[in-house]
């Protein structure tokens, strides 16, 4: 495996971009001018999570979690070009995702391959959807949209709930927590988003 290279700046608070440099026994993170600012050793990963988490500012973004014994980081596709402007760099993203997964599958067979959100965030996440989702059903029956003409009204709140129902079973389906397998799975994580 070559080395794969992805650039990004998270947020202001960086003054360049920092680089991600993929090798097949290590993951390596430098600074703008070059520095090397950390290693982590593939064999040393017990966990990789990957998730599509979009956000308010950040619609597409994508998340590679790595855990190890002792420490945690996040990595996305999301780059920091200006208060409240990020540029979508899956592109170059995923085939630093794909290089990791793999790295960390020959390194570390017993490591875990995690896709979606952290289990107990996301019963708590599908609890609330439900619950608004419910208020809005029964806000919409109970409030009449077009006075004095019930089947457009009737029409018109149907056509509200049908229209938000894929969009609510499509998030569930994509953010459920999985394992997926590192071989045969990961495209097809990949394409949640």
């Amino acid at each position: 495996m070559e080395e794969i290279e992805y650039r990004r700046r998270a947020s202001i608070q960086e003054k360049g971009e920092t680089v991600w440099r993929a090798f097949p026994d290590r993951l390596e993170y430098h600074d703008a001018d070059g520095a090397l600012r950390g290693v982590v050793p593939f064999d040393r990963v017990t966990r990789v999570r990957l998730a599509f988490a979009p956000g308010r500012l950040q619609q597409k973004r994508f998340l590679m979690e790595l855990s190890g014994t002792r420490s945690q980081f996040n990595l996305s596709n999301m780059h920091f070009k200006g208060i409240a402007q990020f540029e979508d760099r899956t592109d170059t993203f995923f085939p630093l995702v794909r290089a990791v997964v793999a790295g960390v599958h020959a390194a570390n067979p017993n490591a875990s391959f995690r896709a979606g959100e952290k289990p107990a965030y996301y019963v708590f996440l599908l609890a609330f959807v439900l619950v608004v989702y419910a208020l809005l059903t029964l806000v919409l029956f109970t409030l009449p949209v077009v006075p004095g003409n019930f089947t457009i009204s009737i029409l018109i709140k149907l056509g509200i709930i049908l229209v938000s129902l894929p969009l609510l079973l499509a998030w569930g389906i994509h953010a459920r927590p999985r394992r997926f397998d590192p071989e045969t799975g990961l495209e097809a994580v990949l394409s949640a988003r």
